[in-house]
């Protein structure tokens, strides 16, 4: 249907109250109209349509296939067009903010900046949930109807949402202090095989391209431990475990505070990377979460690395 051939926008809005509600009577109530006013709309809607959009079962009424596919359209585009106006008339972000985000980035990253967002909206209700855990809506490239925004790190393919990238990711080994001072050491990278290397995917396939930038291509490690979560990779390696592959993002900190060393300078580009997954239907408070990401994260790009890449 083209545009010029839509339906009145009273009536599409008359449908939606309708649907919403299943109840003639709270859709008037809703709208400020009589009964009477709201079964007319409807009428008049379906005639023009050519279909039915609700049936009666028993004393209930129920929406038809046609009205349940109308009323999940109305509803996304009468929020999206409300969005839209209070971001125009510079609304104060407020309401409920629902983020998911994985663990290491959340606690490396966002929450030592997160007071800078919550200042500027102390009307918001944020609600941080963890990426990792078991009842995380936006698991197996699925948001969910609970997450208004999701940071993932991976690969920008997501069922029911939009991706936007916020940061690749430089990885080089760190490991802690204590590491080079007991056993083999770290005098050249080609010593890093006598260590246990603690890897974030299972094959290893980043370590494999690490050492390989720092000539090592068909070198075997002694023993390799894999972590799913990635806190609980920089814990192993802040206690001596081994080496693991971080990056500014989620090790700075520890780099700076000495809890971690950087003991070669070689570093590639991570397979993975930092995205901002949005759904369909962005409300202003996600839109300016999203917004204040982004620009937070471009400032971090500017931190300096503990050594410098020899070909940056």
């Amino acid at each position: 249907m083209q545009k010029r051939h839509l339906p009145p926008l009273n009536a599409l809005r008359t449908f939606e109250a309708a649907a919403r509600h299943l109840h003639m009577g709270r859709a008037a109530d809703e709208l400020g109209v009589t009964h009477g006013a709201v079964s007319k709309q409807i009428v008049n809607l379906e005639d023009q349509l050519g279909f039915a959009l609700f049936q009666r079962q028993g004393n209930r009424l129920a929406l038809t296939d046609q009205g349940t596919r109308l009323l999940k359209a109305s509803t996304t585009a009468f929020d999206q067009l409300g969005y839209a106006i209070a971001r125009l008339e510079g609304e104060m972000i407020a309401g409920e903010l629902r983020v998911s985000v994985p663990s290491a980035f959340a606690e490396k990253w966002l929450i030592p900046r997160l007071a800078k967002f919550t200042e500027t909206a102390p009307g918001l209700k944020l609600s941080l949930l963890a990426a990792n855990a078991s009842y995380d809506p936006a698991s197996e490239g699925r948001l969910g109807d609970t997450v208004d925004l999701a940071v993932r790190f991976g690969e920008p393919v997501w069922q029911d949402g939009t991706a936007s990238l916020l940061s690749h990711v430089g990885s080089f080994p760190v490991c802690a202090p204590r590491l080079l001072a007991d056993g083999p050491g770290l005098g050249a990278p080609a010593d890093i095989l006598r260590h246990t290397l603690l890897l974030d995917d299972p094959q290893g396939a980043n370590w494999r391209r690490w050492l390989a930038r720092a000539g090592l291509p068909q070198a075997e490690p002694a023993r390799t431990i894999y972590f799913q979560d990635f806190n609980l990779l920089l814990a192993a390696a802040k206690q001596g475990l081994g080496l693991c592959l971080a990056d500014q993002i989620t090790a700075g900190e520890d780099l700076a505070r000495g809890q971690l060393l950087r003991p070669f300078r070689q570093s590639i580009e991570h397979l993975g990377a930092y995205f901002i997954v949005l759904p369909a239907l962005v409300t202003p408070a996600a839109r300016a979460f999203a917004d204040w990401l982004e620009a937070e994260m471009q400032m971090g790009q500017e931190w300096p690395a503990q050594q410098p890449d020899p070909d940056s």
